[in-house]
């Protein structure tokens, strides 16, 4: 580790509601069974702005924080059985205790010990960053490092999402929001034969997933329209906001799949009886495993999603921070650092 710098370029949330702050601050250094990864790419993402804004509740001392879950970066150091210079992903799960009943039954995202990145861990919103070998995925080589990711939190929360249902070609799926989440959401239930209708109150959101491939997109008032397309056989929910349960309930045909991956505290108006008549399955779904994110990142190499991506320099983050928070976003923001040698 002789050739590496002693500090490094990190943005720093100092307390909740707090904008980021550019400093250096040391490089850290990898114990046994971890990889130091000098990162390519970060994507930014809504729960980046949560924490950002306060509404996750941590305490005090767990600032000043890096946040950042969606790096892409080369191997420069550490121990484990990949290469110095491999390509790998640094998502949300940094680790968790692998021995708990959902660790052991291939369901790691509700372990009780879990450690999320840029929550919990250093997150990847600095110019290297800290990989527990274990949880390394490396990046297929066809993978771009801009447009990967992104698909380490919202791809592949879209896709772990519709992975808890029983998926058969032919059904109706309701996608309700059209952000970055919706729009992977769309284009990986047309690969698995489903036909799509979106939810979606802005216009150029629902013309972006006309784009995208789907059949239907319509307001939060347009229920009727639903109805009369079909309705929904599965719903996954991207909308952070309670009020779209009485349409996702209206909307659900009989046996449907709901799945909430939103983050929303406040309480829905879920009636026991509509559960029963209906026969329906309400589930909630938190980002992916180690497994799903392999299957992803597989499947998203011979797929060219159509998500636009914004490309800013990780000096800007601020800016993009302030451009995710008034939804002025076409697609995803990708931070990009600088190249080797000019930090």
């Amino acid at each position: 580790m002789t050739d590496l710098p002693d500090t490094m370029l990190a943005a720093l949330c100092d307390a909740p509601g707090k904008p980021l702050r550019l400093d250096r601050v040391p490089v850290p250094k990898p114990g046994k069974g971890e990889y130091l990864v000098r990162m390519e790419t970060c994507g930014l993402c809504h729960s980046d702005l949560h924490v950002q804004q306060g509404d996750e509740p941590l305490p005090e001392e767990a600032f000043p924080l890096i946040l950042g879950h969606e790096g892409v970066g080369r191997i420069v150091a550490g121990d484990g059985p990949l290469a110095v210079g491999t390509r790998v992903g640094l998502p949300w799960l940094y680790e968790t205790c692998l021995d708990c009943d959902p660790c052991l039954r291939g369901r790691e995202t509700f372990c009780p010990e879990q450690k999320a990145r840029g929550l919990d861990a250093p997150g990847a919103f600095a110019e290297y960053a800290i990989l527990d070998a274990r949880f390394a995925t490396p990046i297929p080589d066809g993978l771009d490092p801009v447009t990967a990711g992104p698909l380490l939190c919202a791809g592949l929360t879209a896709w772990s999402a519709l992975a808890r249902c029983d998926v058969q070609a032919g059904q109706r799926l309701l996608v309700v929001g059209a952000g970055g989440l919706g729009q992977y959401a769309i284009e990986i239930a047309l690969s698995r034969g489903l036909r799509v209708a979106v939810v979606e109150p802005d216009e150029r959101r629902r013309s972006e997933a006309l784009s995208h491939g789907a059949s239907l997109a319509v307001p939060p008032d347009a229920v009727q329209e639903i109805r009369d397309w079909g309705g929904a056989d599965i719903t996954l929910n991207f909308a952070p906001t309670p009020s779209v349960w009485d349409l996702i309930a209206k909307a659900a045909n009989p046996l449907s799949q709901i799945v909430a991956v939103a983050l929303v505290h406040e309480p829905v108006p879920l009636s026991m009886m509509w559960l029963i008549d209906g026969g329906h399955r309400v589930m909630g779904s938190s980002v992916g495993t180690r497994a799903d994110l392999r299957q992803f990142l597989d499947f998203a190499s011979d797929h060219r999603f159509k998500v636009d991506h914004e490309v800013l320099p990780f000096d800007q983050i601020g800016e993009g921070l302030d451009k995710l928070a008034r939804g002025d976003v076409r697609g995803r923001i990708v931070l990009k650092f600088p190249a080797k040698g000019a930090s």
